[in-house]
């Protein structure tokens, strides 16, 4: 459920990069990252799973100078033990307290605590941990002493939280106070970013086979350098909608590595359905715009020429024709 991340593992020198971030959606996302690293109040990380939304926790991290960085995963073990993990308990507090527990939160000192999948924390904690984001202050299970701390909180969820909150699922004052909302793209809105992304993946993915091999004396497997990807290949990566984000890309990327044999990596290599076809060609998109948007301007100005003539801004003549084409024989 958690964990002390180790730190100092990746370069911040440019953050870009470190991001893979060429878009300008995701060069947005490190101005944000930039502006909010070295304060004090929290920030919420939003976006769909596999998006990458730890990477920009740790980030936020790094550049803030904190230390240490505890992990915690709302969206794993039971409800009930949450209490206890986040704020600790008193020896005796409840059935199998046998000891004193020392909290994530008191674990974290003046570090960062980042609570991954906050959209799981349940509505009876959220008062709580209200209270600790209002005044930085919180009750042990069992203690009749009260603790404070000056850690600074990063949350993520892959669910709106406007919407968690619109349900009633997410509490109103605590919507308020979980701080700036950095959004992230899905991976199909950030297209320009793939090349990039591929291309560290193949490294990583790479070096992770050639460890493997070492440490089972399998070599042979081991041999050659970084494959290449085929520009057929990394068009079909970059054309393909991506549902499960750059953690599907990561296993669509390794798996290539590993049956390529060393070689480029062709399409073939890429566990990628065939069926979709990505982007039409400029006359058949047009042809469906044109049906489209002459039969809601058919739909308006009915069989009136002016009316029709008014919205568009073409000719009579002009106007005539396309609707004669693409508006279903009228005008």
């Amino acid at each position: 459920m958690s964990r002390i991340a180790e730190e100092g593992q990746a370069s911040f020198e440019n953050l870009e990069e470190y991001l893979c971030a060429y878009s300008s959606k995701m060069r947005e996302v490190a101005a944000e990252i930039r502006l909010y690293a070295p304060l004090a109040f929290p920030v919420v990380i939003e976006g769909e799973s596999g998006t990458g939304k730890e990477i920009v926790a740790t980030a936020i991290h790094e550049l803030s100078g904190r230390s240490p960085y505890v992990v915690i995963n709302m969206g794993e073990g039971p409800e009930t033990l949450f209490e206890s993990a986040l704020f600790g308990h008193r020896k005796g507090s409840f059935t199998g307290a046998d000891q004193d527990r020392t909290g994530y939160i008191a674990q974290a000192k003046n570090g960062t605590i980042f609570m991954d999948e906050i959209n799981s924390l349940p509505r009876s904690l959220q008062p709580k941990l209200l209270r600790v984001l209002e005044n930085g202050t919180y009750w042990p299970v069992g203690s009749s002493r009260i603790e404070k701390t000056e850690a600074r909180f990063i949350f993520s969820s892959n669910e709106s939280l406007e919407n968690l909150k619109e349900s009633g699922a997410l509490r109103e004052d605590i919507f308020y106070r979980l701080g700036r909302i950095i959004r992230i793209p899905p991976l199909r809105n950030r297209r320009e970013d793939i090349p990039s992304i591929v291309d560290r993946l193949v490294f990583k993915a790479k070096n992770k086979i050639v460890e493997g091999s070492q440490s089972t004396m399998k070599k042979n497997t081991a041999k050659g350098g970084i494959p290449a990807v085929s520009d057929s290949a990394m068009n079909r990566l970059v054309s393909y909608h991506w549902p499960g984000n750059v953690r599907q890309l990561k296993m669509v990327i390794e798996r290539a590595v590993l049956i390529c044999q060393n070689e480029k990596i062709m399409p073939e290599n890429l566990d990628l359905p065939y069926e979709e076809k990505i982007i039409e060609d400029f006359d058949s998109a047009m042809e469906k715009f044109s049906i489209e948007y002459f039969g809601r301007v058919g739909r308006i100005a009915g069989n009136n020429i002016k009316i029709g003539m008014e919205l568009t801004g073409m000719t009579e003549t002009t106007y005539r024709r396309k609707m004669r084409r693409f508006g279903k024989g009228e005008a």
